[in-house]
């Protein structure tokens, strides 16, 4: 049976904690899964490759302990189980512990839910994100599908949306910018992917505010 090559890619615009800016060369893992792509185009098993395995159900195992890591302030462990520093894809290890702190002081919430297998060695997965904004309201978790690279039993990329609520976090930004702003814009820095510890703090300190006028605004 002939097979294509199938080479996934993240959504262009939808960087994640390990996606490169707009210009840089490409990322290693791109090269990565081109290369896969035409080891299947020429019948070569995908394992023959640096023992990369598609089916493996540790894959499932290493996103959930990356995701309970990345999100419950344990910096150590997840840059463990990310792919050594030469061929990953990510932020500076100084923005990453930055972004694991105000993750964990939010208190977020975070499920694996269904995952699906895009050859040759990535997994696109949904995840539930909830924090203390969605608590504090009442609000369901939001659902972002993301993509994960794998190789040796490690992360190469993370790809997709930022895992975020989207629709409180812009209902928290206005509340801040409109009461606050100069307050706001010290703590907060406004890039996509990427949050510092002192954002955190900010939000816990207006949490109850936010909260009333939160569902004045949006019943």
């Amino acid at each position: 049976m002939e097979v294509s090559p199938v080479l996934v890619m993240p959504d262009e615009g939808t960087v994640s904690d390990s996606m490169p800016a707009r210009g840089l060369p490409p990322p290693r893992h791109w090269v990565f899964a081109t290369i896969l792509g035409v080891l299947a185009a020429a019948g070569l098993a995908v394992g023959e490759l640096g023992g990369v395995s598609l089916a493996d159900p540790d894959e499932r195992r290493l996103i959930e302990a990356h995701l309970d890591a990345w999100f419950g302030g344990d910096f150590e462990t997840a840059s463990s189980l990310r792919a050594p520093e030469q061929i990953r894809t990510g932020p500076s290890e100084e923005r990453a512990r930055d972004e694991v702190e105000y993750q964990a002081m939010l208190g977020v919430e975070v499920e694996l839910l269904g995952c699906e297998l895009l050859p040759p060695a990535t997994m696109r997965c949904d995840v539930s994100y909830s924090n203390m904004l969605n608590q504090a309201v009442g609000k369901e978790p939001a659902v972002v599908t993301q993509q994960y690279g794998i190789m040796d039993g490690h992360l190469l990329f993370v790809g997709g949306p930022y895992l975020d609520d989207e629709l409180l976090t812009d209902s928290f930004r206005y509340f801040a910018t409109l009461l606050f702003p100069t307050d706001y814009q010290s703590a907060c820095v406004e890039e996509p992917n990427y949050q510092r510890p002192s954002c955190a703090e900010f939000k816990l300190a207006h949490l109850e505010d936010w909260v009333s006028w939160h569902r004045i605004e949006h019943g």
